[in-house]
Order: C-alpha cells, then sequence, then structure tokens
C-alpha cells in the first residue's frame, strides 16, 4: 500500500481486505453454481470417490503454499517495489516449485493407486484408479504453481490484481468444470474439469508475471543464492503445512475406509460449503501476512495495537459469515443440493462450521508469527494440532460412524485457540493483559459460538426459497455483528479496539 495506507496499517487491512473479499466472492458463487450440477449428473458416489483421489492429491499442496507464503515473506521484508528482488526470489521458487511437484507426481503414479485403493472400497482394482489419479496430480502441479505466481502479488500487497485475476478464472474454470462433466458424467470427466480449471488459473498468472521469471536460470543447474532463504523459512513451514493438510483430510479417508463413499460425497458437500465461507474469513484475513512482515521492525506497541485490532476484527467476522451458516445448515444444504444430499450433511456443516468459527481465532497468531519469521512456533501448534485432530476423528468415527465426522477437528481447534493465545504471550507479547488478549482473540469466538448454538433451538421458522434465506441469513449476521460490538464496547480494552476499527471505516470512506 502507499500513501497515507502506510501509516494506518488497519485501514490498509480494511482496503487490501475488500479486493480479497471480491475474490473471495467471485469463488463462493462458483461453487454454488457447480456443485449441484455436478451431484446431479455424476451422483454422490462418484462424487465421492473423486473426493478421496483429490485428497489424496491433497498434500501436493504444500508445495504452492509453502514457498507461496516464504515468496511473500521474502519479497515484503526486502523492498517489493524492487525489479531484481522479485525476478531473483520468484526466479528461485518457480524451480523449487516445478522440480517439487515433478518428484510428487511420480511418487503418486506409482504408488498413489495402492494408497487409496483401501479408501475407495467400491473401486474394482488398484489399477481403475490410477488413470484418475494422474489427472488430478497433473491438474495439482498447475495449481501450484499458480499459487506461487499469486504469491508475488500479494507480496505487494496488490489485491486489485489478486481480485482481478480471479474473477477471470473463477468463471473459467466453472466452465470447463461444467462442461467437461456434462460431457463425461462420471468421476474421470469431474476430475479433467477440475485440472483444466487449474490449468487456466496458472496460464493466467503465467501472463502476468511471465517478464519477472528468468527461465533460462529456472532450468539451469547453478545454484541460486534466492534458494536458500526461501528454504530456511519454508523448512518450519513446510511441517506446519503437511501437519495441516493431513488435518484437513483425515476425515475424507476415515470415512472412506470405514463408511460407504457415499457418506465421503455427503461430507465433501458439507466442507465445499463451510469451506467457501471459511474462505471469505482466510481472503479478508491473509492480507496480514504481508502487512506483519512490512511492520515487523517497528516498535512493539504499535504492533500490538494492529495485532488486537486484527485479531477482533477477524474473530468477527468469521462470526458474522459462519454463525448464519451454522443455524440455518438444513435450510442451506436443502435449497442448494436437495434434501437426498442434504441428510446427514447438515450436522456435518454445523459441526465443521462450529470448528471454523473456533479455529479462526488463531489465525492472526499464525500470521504474526510467519510475518516475523517465528515459523517453529506455527509448525509445533500445526503439528499438535494436526495429530489431535487425526487420532480423534480416527476414534470417534470408529466408534460414532458418520454422525463423528469434524468432531475430531472440533476438539483439536478448540486446544489450538488455547496454545495459540499462550504462545502469543510467552513469545510475542509478554506485556499483554490476559484480559486485553481474552478480549481481542477470544471473545468474538465466544459470542459465535454462543448464538449458533442458541440460534440452533432458538430460530424455528425456516425461509422456504432463496430470498427469505437472503434475508434470513443478513438479519442473524448484523444480529452477531450488534451483540460483537456492544458486548467488546462493555470493556475499556476493547472499546479501543472498537473505536480504531471505526476509525479506520472512515478513514477509508472519506479517501474513496
Amino acid at each position: 500500500m502507499a500513501g497515507n495506507g502506510a501509516n494506518n496499517p488497519s485501514a490498509g487491512l480494511v482496503s487490501n481486505s475488500h479486493w480479497n473479499l471480491v475474490a473471495f466472492g467471485a469463488n463462493l458463487i462458483a461453487q454454488f453454481v457447480t456443485v449441484p450440477f455436478i451431484l446431479r449428473w455424476i451422483g454422490l458416489d462418484d462424487f465421492g470417490m473423486a473426493a478421496v483421489v483429490l485428497a489424496v492429491c491433497a498434500p501436493m499442496s504444500l508445495v504452492g503454499a509453502v514457498l507461496g507464503q516464504a515468496l511473500i515473506r521474502e519479497i515484503s521484508s526486502r523492498c517489493a517495489t524492487d525489479h531484481r528482488v522479485l525476478s531473483a526470489c520468484t526466479t528461485a521458487a518457480m524451480r523449487m516449485c516445478l522440480l517439487a511437484c515433478i518428484v510428487y507426481w511420480l511418487a503418486l503414479v506409482v504408488i498413489g493407486p495402492t494408497i487409496a485403493r483401501p479408501l475407495i472400497r467400491v473401486a474394482s482394482s488398484v489399477s481403475a484408479l490410477w488413470p484418475a489419479l494422474v489427472i488430478a496430480a497433473s491438474g495439482s502441479i498447475a495449481q501450484q504453481v499458480a499459487l506461487v505466481l499469486q504469491s508475488v502479488s500479494a507480496a505487494r500487497q496488490d489485491y486489485r490484481t489478486i481480485a482481478r485475476v480471479t474473477l477471470f478464472t473463477t468463471m473459467a474454470s466453472s466452465v470447463t468444470t461444467l462442461g467437461f462433466t456434462w460431457i463425461s458424467p462420471d468421476m474421470k470427466g469431474y476430475l479433467v474439469g477440475v485440472s483444466a480449471g487449474f490449468l487456466l488459473v496458472m496460464l493466467a498468472w503465467l501472463h502476468r508475471w511471465w517478464d519477472v521469471i528468468e527461465w533460462k536460470h529456472v532450468f539451469a543447474i547453478q545454484k541460486l543464492k534466492e534458494t536458500g532463504a526461501l528454504m530456511r523459512f519454508g523448512k518450519w513451514q513446510g511441517v506446519a503445512q503437511l501437519a495441516g493438510v493431513l488435518g484437513n483430510q483425515i476425515d475424507r479417508y476415515a470415512l472412506g475406509a470405514m463408511t460407504p463413499i457415499s457418506v465421503v460425497g455427503q461430507y465433501t458437500v458439507a466442507n465445499r460449503l463451510q469451506e467457501a465461507a471459511y474462505i471469505g474469513v482466510i481472503k479478508a484475513g491473509e492480507v496480514l501476512f504481508p502487512r506483519f512482515g512490512a511492520i515487523a521492525s517497528q516498535d512493539i506497541a504499535g504492533r500490538l495495537e494492529f495485532f488486537q485490532a486484527a485479531s477482533w476484527a477477524v474473530g468477527m467476522l468469521s462470526a458474522i459469515i459462519l454463525v448464519p451458516m451454522a443455524i440455518l445448515s438444513t435450510c442451506v444444504l436443502t435449497l442448494w443440493v436437495g434434501p437426498a444430499a442434504t441428510t446427514g450433511a447438515d450436522h456435518m456443516l454445523f459441526v465443521l462450521v462450529l470448528a471454523g468459527i473456533i479455529g479462526s481465532s488463531s489465525n492472526v497468531f499464525t500470521y504474526y508469527a510467519m510475518g516475523i519469521g517465528r515459523n517453529a512456533a506455527v509448525a509445533g501448534i500445526s503439528v499438535l494440532f494436526s495429530m489431535l485432530t487425526v487420532m480423534m476423528t480416527i476414534a470417534l468415527i470408529a466408534i460414532y460412524g458418520s454422525a463423528a465426522a469434524g468432531m475430531g477437528l472440533l476438539v483439536a481447534s478448540i486446544v489450538r485457540v488455547v496454545a495459540s493465545m499462550s504462545l502469543t504471550r510467552r513469545l510475542f507479547f509478554p506485556d499483554v493483559g490476559r484480559s486485553e488478549l481474552f478480549i481481542s482473540t477470544a471473545l468474538p469466538m465466544l459470542v459465535g459460538v454462543s448464538i449458533a448454538l442458541g440460534g440452533q433451538h432458538i430460530v424455528t421458522t425456516r425461509p422456504d426459497g432463496w430470498i427469505g434465506l437472503a434475508v434470513y441469513y443478513l438479519l442473524l449476521s448484523l444480529f452477531v455483528l450488534a451483540i460483537g460490538v456492544l458486548t467488546t464496547a462493555m470493556t475499556q480494552p476493547g472499546r479501543k479496539i472498537v473505536i480504531r476499527l471505526a476509525q479506520s471505516f472512515i478513514w477509508l470512506w472519506c479517501r474513496q
């Protein structure tokens, strides 16, 4: 950001979040449009099988995520406008990305079907899964390249460009997914459509940053000095991301191994909707990462003030977006995919949404730790979180079946928030009071969870159409915001946070 935004970080957060939410809106619309058609054409069984195949390929996503975050950290902490820095760092990241993706692709092709076979019990043989894994793994390579290149714009805090590219690629990806699935209404057709969408996203970002990459160095043998800096950051972040991926996919693995494949389809429907909404929180909050990197050298008092305002804002935004979905879970799913897919999925959606509300409370801790280069703390919490999620998910699903889907994630999210708050005081801001940290981090979460649990029993009238649902959703969101602001404003530290954020919105409004 430039101009006054550099002196008003909270306002800069609001401005950048605005563009990220535009991108989120495009993705949300795409999910709503495509999933019902996909389910109608291929059914829950094929949708569930495709979900397991994509889950087996999911660990490859740590390549793009880790390198992207390392690129953001390296560029934002140096000089984001220096073309030499951009070129050198992006070239090194691209080389590492392509090398890691090729190695992982070969591993998936060789052993992927053997891994996937126990998770898809309706598959006739291991060899029958091979084409699906080749398709999905190939699309995943394109996805990782796109993630790395998108991070260049994120490092420069150019979220306007990210939003514009996302709008284009979202529409194009939706068309390819629907088109290929309609032509071939089965698991393979759907996976070809998804992979073609990733390819279009990659091409769009290659067009944007082609001139920055020194391709002769990407494929050369000599060592690039920027590789070391990226690897130092990515060392711990890779551990954190791998743990996170396993934790995110364990429900699909466990459900695939222990329940009918259609249950995996139901879980995927619920998770798609929860993720679509939760991505809004992520998109609004991920602008913090390069911002924290840029202010890492400023005085601790200023960083603490910004940290508290950002924590409360992200937590409150999570509650505003997710609480209505928890209360209206059955209605939303029935209108979206029909009653057949809703049975059982509505309970899964409610549990996943609660986990999302709670989990968002630790997001700002993660962004701050990465922004100042304290990745070991993030990795430690991520490993703990993943281990708990995996153990609790397997145990609960083995005992209670599909009704326990998402419960392991919920329990682990609670532990993660407690650990994040403890490490925030111990590692970053030892002088901050427990009450201040509670108000900025935990209070929005508790308000959201309380309203979600109470609303399930209090809100008995359900809308029977999209217009009525939109009205209900808006009213519930405003109610959550009002209760959150009033509850926070009852304390002196809370009033400071509310006033600071209100001033940021006013500054942004006047600037426009």
